[in-house]
């Protein structure tokens, strides 16, 4: 069962990938049924303690959330729904993992554009604006304002910070 979950995983990150680059989103009818199949798969191998296990990968991706918008909306609800179904699938710690290494490969990827259409010193001075305005008047953040034309598919970030976590539990010997 954990070989399916696994797999399955990996199909989501790529499939995400592939249409948050082809069109922009990711879509409700790819995330929600690997989040039922997550509950569902979970819930038949584990019976109580699996179901719980794929609730706290939802739960803990809801309280993203929450945080991204307390904070001004920093991720999308396309994103908080892929994570949501990655924790469906492995469980709140796998899915923690994954925003992790998604955040700082999305971090990189967002240093590399930005250099490479010359805007980098622009995206610094308004993200340093935003945070001052957000931390001094409690004035929402919303990072894509600073962006322009410039987008970021940040579900090949949160794709590869799936696959390196898989990779590394899969090295480790230790399971997802």
């Amino acid at each position: 069962m954990n070989m399916v979950l696994i797999i399955a995983s990996v199909v989501l990150a790529l499939a995400a990938a592939y249409t948050d680059i082809r069109w922009g989103k990711i879509f409700n009818w790819l995330t929600v049924p690997f989040a039922l199949l997550g509950l569902t798969l979970n819930s038949v191998a584990g019976g109580m303690e699996g179901f719980l296990l794929s609730l706290g990968g939802i739960a803990a991706g809801f309280a993203l959330w929450l945080v991204s918008n307390f904070l001004g909306r920093i991720l999308g609800g396309g994103d908080i729904k892929l994570l949501m179904a990655f924790g469906a699938l492995l469980g709140p710690g796998f899915m923690a993992w994954t925003f992790a290494l998604g955040a700082v490969i999305g971090g990189v990827m967002s240093i590399v554009i930005a250099i490479r259409r010359g805007v980098l010193a622009k995206i610094i001075k308004q993200m340093g604006t935003s945070v001052y305005m957000r931390t001094a008047f409690a004035t929402p953040m919303e990072i894509t304002d600073g962006a322009g034309e410039i987008r970021l598919p940040y579900a090949i970030a949160l794709g590869a910070g799936a696959l390196i976590t898989i990779a590394v539990r899969l090295v480790r010997g230790g399971g997802i």
